[in-house]
């Protein structure tokens, strides 16, 4: 029998209720204050594409969609590129750009060819800020990142520092580490890139919350003293101290059972088991893009178009992914490349190969034609962040037949852009418990 989609909202948070203690009995007077204090700029949902008629995000969606595959040889890895970190060499302290070794790996060993994309500064005199509100600047960057991103078949957004809160339009928190600004910019425009064109894009950590901010949506800086009393205790999300290879904190997470990672998780053709729950995942991160009230309330900065595909037990959102299931855009807040040993994690680096071979199988030359828009696309993105204004065409519509993936009601009346006060009379109706 099919079920109301509430109930799989409910059915990811069972973990929340069971560890929900007396600090729920607070007034609501409190928790409405403490809230409003800790999310000043929570959103509200668009209404739908932001131009008459069909969108640029929609027109290419189709394209891409429509597009008859060629035969591929079947030694033909698929190029998935790491967008780096830098650095320096301990010896000599010399500069490098890396990629992080475990994330590479899980990439060669799902069958893909890692490309490491070094995140250089590509206006050695300029300030990257610059580039928002300057269009020679903007151009020269987008002739270098254009051919970057239509060269790659995949992209992995990888973990990582902080991603600077200036370019989803908050102040810094205390707590909030030195940004590493030139690689915030490439992987802004790469990931806004990579979602018009439908390119393949699997997000870990850090990867998660740039994909979710490119989106339209916002972070938490710093969980543990923005937390609200009102919700259950926190799991643990990072080691206190300095991170080691030995103090790794893990927590189980609760899986959407309507979501494109748990059909991933079940395996291909549904041979495998339901997987709805995994025991224990790799977690090191202290900043989040929202969490689920044991109510079923979805609180934060989601951004248009996403679905939760996970949390944790504590209510903390821990997958994410697009609600147009022509996109394999899938982002997860906790570390599968360093445990690819095990079933779940390698089939979720495998599922991106897959989508990102099938991606390099399509002749996509004809992209091209789309180029002055997609420019234009893209300058408005700058122009939106810069003034503060909605970002564009951030929503298409599903046109898709697989009706397990369109987005829930209840999960729509929740999407908000930034900058505007959650009404406490839109919070969810609670289902009934099954």
């Amino acid at each position: 029998m099919a079920r109301d989609p509430d109930y799989y909202v409910h059915m990811i948070t069972r973990g929340v209720r069971e560890a929900r203690t007396a600090s729920l009995g607070q007034s609501q007077s409190q928790e409405a204050s403490q809230d409003s204090a800790l999310s000043r700029h929570r959103t509200d949902e668009l209404s739908g594409p932001l131009s008459a008629g069909t969108t640029l995000a929609e027109r290419i969606a189709r394209f891409v969609s429509s597009q008859q595959r060629a035969p591929l040889p079947s030694y033909y890895r698929p190029r998935i590129g790491v967008l780096s970190s830098s650095g320096c060499l301990r010896d000599g302290g010399w500069p490098v750009y890396a990629g992080d070794a475990a994330t590479i790996n899980a990439i060669f060993e799902s069958g893909g060819e890692p490309l490491v994309l070094p995140t250089l500064p590509m206006l050695q005199s300029s300030d990257p800020f610059d580039i928002l509100g300057h269009e020679d600047l903007f151009e020269e960057v987008f002739r270098i990142i254009w051919p970057v991103v239509r060269n790659v078949d995949g992209l992995v957004f990888a973990g990582g520092g902080d991603f600077y809160s200036c370019l989803y339009g908050d102040v810094m928190h205390p707590q909030t580490q030195t940004p590493e600004l030139w690689r915030d910019i490439w992987e802004r425009y790469c990931a806004l890139l990579a979602w018009l064109l439908c390119i393949p894009t699997l997000g870990i950590c850090r990867g998660m919350q740039v994909m979710n901010v490119v989106r339209g949506g916002g972070l938490y800086q710093d969980i543990r003293s923005q937390w609200p009393r009102s919700m259950p205790p926190l799991v643990p999300h990072r080691a206190r101290g300095r991170i080691t290879a030995d103090n790794w904190v893990e927590h189980p997470i609760a899986v959407n059972p309507r979501s494109r990672l748990a059909r991933i998780l079940r395996g291909p053709e549904a041979r495998g088991p339901q997987r709805n729950y995994i025991d224990a995942v790799l977690s090191m991160h202290h900043q989040i893009v929202g969490y689920v009230t044991p109510e079923g309330e979805l609180v934060g900065y989601l951004a248009p178009g996403q679905i939760v595909a996970a949390t944790a037990p504590d209510g903390v959102i821990e997958a994410i992914e697009d609600s147009d299931p022509r996109r394999f855009w899938l982002a997860v807040q906790f570390h599968p490349e360093w445990v690819v040993y095990l079933g779940w994690a390698h089939s979720l680096f495998s599922a991106h190969v897959d989508a990102s071979y099938r991606y390099a199988s399509q002749p996509l030359e004809e992209l091209d034609q789309f180029l002055p828009e997609i420019r234009a696309w893209l300058r408005e993105c700058d122009q939106a962040l810069l003034y503060r204004q909605e970002p564009p065409l951030l929503v298409t519509t599903v046109t898709s037949n697989e009706p397990e993936m369109a987005l829930p009601d209840s999960l729509n009346r929740r999407l908000r852009t930034r900058l505007q006060p959650v009404q406490e009379t839109e919070a969810f109706s609670s289902s009934p418990a099954l």
